[in-house]
């Protein structure tokens, strides 16, 4: 089944007009396979969905998109006698997902946490064009940023091994782009030294293996598969740039508040004996004030009640749990997560209620 083309959005039932192209990929065949596999369990109500939502993931080959449509179809399974279906859409990652939110063209986003943050204060690169009406849902999992050079030009695995080369980073409107080039104003002269190629994860991958980049900057949850598939082809063809804390301290200073220390562990990727030093941010789900209360309460729960199901489909999910569900989150909760956390006796701080929750 190919993807399609959706330009409109749901809210409690109403068409929208759309503003934003986003690709659909439709879960029904995911729904497919994990019947199969008996995934995230089956139901055979035969209930007809009732509320569509649209939620922005990211690119092919990167973690919101591959974690983001699992996500989409487990609630797609679990809320079927709810009426609740979901549908995961390509797009160029977080900024392009806080935009969608903006202006009301998705329901639901994957999104790092300093952009969260960015754009509910509209400052820095959101500056004058704030998202007051973006609500956060829960901090998911760390992705990692896994800086790889080619093994030709690496000299001491660090980062500047990089001046005077060519580096991919993600799509102009990804997160990805505005961190790599935070991590690399630390560097002298970077800006002449250092040419940087925004693209998609799978276009960059084989890049860096034509030579036409010298190396790639994948942030992602780890492990990402993309990763794992270069070096089982050529484990001699790249190496792993490490980040030191003078550098995570320097990154900090330029604008990426939220940036902290990962170690990927040994053995994560093939040839990997030793861990990897690097940084990374934090991976957040969120939505818009106007989705409802009951459904937003449901798509909480429904996440952190199959916890154990959605690690088996990817491991970055061990790391979602209610101790970690408000680490990092600066726009307010949605009405309908705070529901769910004050069952489970979650202490909510006071910055995180919206103006019309006590």
């Amino acid at each position: 089944m190919m993807p399609k083309k959706i330009t409109a959005s749901l809210r409690n039932g109403i068409r929208k007009p759309p503003r934003v192209l986003f690709t659909i990929v439709s879960v029904f065949v995911i729904l497919l396979i994990n019947t199969s596999t008996n995934c995230f369990g089956t139901d055979n109500s035969g209930t007809r969905a009732r509320i569509s939502l649209l939620m922005a993931t990211g690119m092919p080959g990167g973690s919101y998109h591959h974690l983001g449509l699992a996500m989409a179809s487990l609630w797609t399974t679990k809320l079927k006698k709810v009426g609740i279906r979901v549908s995961g859409a390509i797009s160029e990652g977080s900024r392009e997902n806080i935009e969608a939110v903006r202006i009301e063209d998705a329901d639901l986003i994957l999104a790092d946490d300093l952009s969260c943050a960015m754009a509910y204060k509209g400052s820095s690169a959101y500056k004058n064009r704030a998202a007051p009406a973006l609500r956060s849902i829960a901090n998911l999992w760390p992705e990692a940023v896994h800086l790889l050079i080619r093994s030709d030009k690496n000299k001491k695995s660090r980062l500047e091994d990089l001046e005077g080369l060519t580096v991919s980073t993600g799509l102009p409107e990804s997160g990805n782009r505005f961190t790599t080039e935070m991590l690399l104003r630390g560097l002298k002269n970077q800006k002449q030294s250092i040419k940087l190629k925004f693209m998609n994860y799978v276009a960059a991958a084989e890049a860096l293996r034509a030579g036409t980049v010298q190396a790639s900057d994948f942030t992602s949850a780890i492990p990402l598969a993309l990763v794992t598939n270069l070096l089982q082809q050529d484990p001699e063809l790249v190496s792993f740039i490490e980040i030191s804390d003078a550098e995570l301290k320097a990154a900090r200073e330029y604008g990426w508040l939220t940036c902290h220390r990962i170690v990927i562990p040994p053995g994560v990727y093939p040839g990997q004996d030793k861990p990897v030093n690097t940084v990374g941010q934090n991976t957040l789900l969120a939505t818009t004030s106007s989705l409802d209360i009951e459904v937003i309460y449901d798509l909480t729960r429904t996440i952190f009640e199959n916890v154990d199901q959605l690690a088996k489909f990817h491991p970055a999910f061990k790391n979602v749990s209610l101790e970690n569900a408000l680490v990092g989150l600066v726009a307010p909760l949605h009405p309908g997560a705070i529901r769910y956390y004050r069952q489970k006796k979650i202490q909510i701080p006071g910055a995180l209620l919206p103006p019309d929750v006590d």
